[in-house]
């Protein structure tokens, strides 16, 4: 069931993410995921300029991705909810409606399976326009092992295999671990082995 946007208030936002007993993500492992994202963009050689984080929520990854990369200078941020626009200072903007001008990093962290079928393809394709790099996207699908105790279940849960094949449509090649590279990006030439 694909949740209404007005689910997305500020008990969602205490209970998933700020109530450091509920939270879906601890302080430690976001500093640890934002390193190993900004690591494998050193490792490829992206010189990030421009970074977006599409679906922002509390605005927790680019907090700790401006902490950890001070020397990029276009942040941006949006967000569906009205309520995570106004309080954390989002633009509020739908995943299938971003634009703007194209970033280096693109997250996109746990929105995906919010959106409905229709819309979908049409937000994976904002996201290739949106991304002249690396594409971040974290996504639960049907196909992981959960703690449904712990984590929000609500919205429509696609198969890894469904958003491999619309990715690579849209024009990313999949790096492994929620990374996904532009094919823009010119200089990325890996070994056969090093993608999906």
């Amino acid at each position: 069931m694909i949740m209404e946007l007005s689910a997305f208030d500020k008990d969602y936002y205490k209970r998933y993410y700020e109530r450091r007993s509920t939270a879906v993500v601890t302080p430690r492992e976001a500093k640890a995921e934002v390193a190993f994202v900004l690591a494998f963009c050193a490792h490829i050689k992206l010189d990030i300029t421009r970074f977006t984080d599409v679906g922002a929520g509390t605005g927790w990854w680019a907090k700790e991705f401006r902490r950890q990369h001070p020397r990029c200078r276009h942040v941006e941020s949006f967000d569906a909810s009205e309520a995570a626009a106004t309080k954390y200072g989002h633009t509020l903007m739908r995943a299938e409606k971003v634009r703007g001008p194209a970033s280096d990093l693109v997250v996109c962290r746990d929105v995906l399976r919010y959106i409905e079928n229709r819309t979908v393809e049409t937000a994976i394709r904002r996201l290739s326009a949106k991304c002249r790099g690396v594409l971040y996207l974290h996504v639960l699908t049907r196909d992981d092992d959960v703690d449904e105790e712990a984590s929000d279940m609500s919205g429509k849960l696609r198969s890894a295999k469904w958003y491999r094949r619309e990715l690579g449509a849209a024009g990313f090649r999949n790096a492994g671990m929620g990374l996904f590279v532009s094919k823009r990006l010119k200089h990325f030439d890996p070994f056969a082995i090093d993608v999906l």
